[in-house]
């Protein structure tokens, strides 16, 4: 199966790669993947509108879902096609991937990406940074569609991976809540390092889901990681080093050496969060700034799921 180049890079390196984009037809191409929670008073398409990187194309998380009782579940290849259609992209190009809170919802866009065998995906981190750096901005208005520049598509965007290997990738990136609530009833889920990346108050039961109606709490078996403590508010949002990153999860884990890790959780590690968005943070942290080599997994309909349909006896509180 080809494999995906899925890191991070900085503004710097970023900007390097700009220049080395040679021939023509290997394009970078900066991606906008800002989301907003609904109780935040901004608007990432009208703030795309005023301010981006040069050249950018804008990824409508509420666009390219798979229709479903529950947000944000992962595209299937017909909406994934879609959206390689609307954005213009080429399988030559190499996708530069953000959000102008730091890193928020960027991570889980270029998950998506590389899930669907797109060869080069990147996650800049991050926006913040790179204002700082007074790298150039567009401040011009763009067409109603929310594209920066009209794209000429020659043909259909063509998949890297064939629909054996995307399903293949997806069962071994992706768990859904009949795999998880059988481990959960057999005792299985012991052999993962079950994340979930909420706050403490709503991983233990203490404060409300922002749902009306879904309970808090969380799974059997599951470890509470928010997702912010792996992020530096005095570096702008951006991830950690490698050594904090390492030091907390050593310290989540007990053990000395990450190393160690499958010796503990023989199958790897499981993430999960409200609606699988920042449990992708954890993910970038486990196979980008750590690089373990462990399979990590995301639960793609998470805590809004399992709190919907599973047994009250699988709805566990610390309160």
């Amino acid at each position: 199966m080809p494999r995906t180049l899925l890191t991070t890079i900085t503004p710097a390196a970023y900007r390097v790669l700009l220049t080395t984009a040679k021939p023509s037809s290997t394009r970078v191409v900066p991606i906008d993947a800002t989301w907003f929670m609904p109780n935040v008073a901004r608007d990432a398409q009208g703030e795309f509108q005023t301010e981006r990187i040069p050249q950018l194309k804008f990824f409508n998380l509420d666009k390219y879902v798979s229709p479903s009782a529950y947000p944000h579940m992962l595209p299937d290849v017909a909406v994934m096609r879609e959206a390689f259609r609307d954005l213009g992209l080429r399988q030559t190009d190499s996708l530069v991937v953000y959000d102008k809170q730091g890193v928020f919802l960027s991570p889980r866009a270029a998950f998506t990406f590389a899930l669907f065998g797109h060869p080069k995906v990147y996650l800049l981190d991050n926006y913040l940074g790179y204002k700082l750096c007074e790298y150039p901005l567009e401040e011009t208005p763009v067409r109603e569609n929310g594209q920066a520049e009209e794209v000429e598509v020659e043909e259909e965007y063509e998949f890297a991976l064939t629909p054996e290997q995307l399903a293949e990738n997806y069962r071994n990136q992706v768990v859904e809540y009949d795999e998880l609530l059988e481990l959960v009833k057999s005792g299985g889920v012991k052999e993962y390092l079950l994340l979930d990346a909420r706050s403490e108050e709503r991983f233990t039961g203490e404060a409300d889901e922002p749902r009306p109606g879904l309970s808090s709490g969380h799974v059997p078996g599951a470890v509470n990681l928010p997702f912010g403590r792996l992020l530096d508010p005095k570096n702008n949002n951006q991830y950690r080093s490698k050594e904090e990153v390492e030091e907390i999860l050593k310290e989540l884990t007990g053990l000395d050496d990450l190393k160690d890790l499958l010796k503990k959780y023989p199958k790897g590690v499981i993430v999960m969060c409200g609606t699988g968005v920042t449990a992708v943070i954890l993910k970038f942290a486990i196979d980008c700034i750590l690089k373990l080599n462990v399979p990590v997994r995301v639960y793609d309909g998470s805590w809004t799921e399992w709190a919907s349909r599973a047994p009250s006896e699988y709805i566990q509180k610390d309160v």
